[in-house]
């Protein structure tokens, strides 16, 4: 089980109410969290882009902009829609909640509020943000090497086809200096020495291939 104390992260706390902001603060601050605050929805949206935070906690009600203007601002932008939010409310209207997660926010929580069930349900969210990142650049390593592959595949091939056509090429200037020792033993010997590349070259890509299988992505770990 994780522990309180290793929690950690950038949290934007979006609330008009100063009461709220303080308390959220400083206790979140106490546990490890990089905590910074905006007090009405233009100035939560110009934190966003300065604070770049991990998680928002956002009012519903609150001047300029209310809240759902902001979740509705930041969902439809593809640089800001995986920021996961909170929604902290004194609204407990069924239709506001229902809109709220329709946009996409990860969770509604009404008053009166417990600061351990919130604090849970950060923790949660950040751990499965954390898991979705790691599953997505496990996603790209396995394409990379699917593309490194199809790569290693065509220059075998293509490598195999042009050591094919020079030995062709040999054996045809071999018949035409049948008589020609030194110049006949010149391009035996280079036959074998590309003829053995290309072998080495395939073996090597089949124990890559294989310890690729047998490992996962943990080949990539460097």
């Amino acid at each position: 089980m994780e522990k309180i104390k290793d929690l950690h992260g950038k949290i934007l706390i979006a609330d008009d109410e100063v009461i709220n902001v303080n308390f959220f603060q400083v206790m979140l601050t106490k546990l490890g969290f990089s905590v910074d605050v905006a007090y009405d929805g233009e100035e939560a949206l110009e934190k966003v882009k300065t604070f770049v935070p991990d998680l928002i906690l956002l009012d519903l009600l609150m001047p300029k902009l209310s809240g759902f203007q902001v979740a509705e601002i930041l969902k439809k932008d593809e640089n800001t829609r995986e920021i996961p939010i909170v929604v902290l409310s004194a609204v407990s209207d069924i239709k506001d909640k229902v809109d709220m997660l329709e946009l996409g926010i990860e969770d509604y929580i009404t008053k009166p509020f417990n600061f351990v069930e919130i604090l849970a349900r950060i923790r949660n969210i950040l751990r499965a943000k954390d898991l979705k990142k790691e599953i997505k650049q496990h996603r790209w390593r396995f394409l990379s090497f699917s593309e490194l592959e199809k790569y290693l595949g065509s220059f075998l091939k293509e490598a195999g086809k042009q050591s094919e056509e020079l030995m062709d090429s040999g054996k045809k200037m071999l018949d035409d200096h049948s008589d020609n020792e030194t110049f006949r033993l010149q391009v035996v010997s280079t036959a074998e020495k590309l003829s053995e590349s290309i072998n080495k070259l395939a073996e090597l890509y089949s124990k890559f291939t294989r310890v690729v299988t047998e490992k996962g992505e943990d080949v990539f770990n460097f």
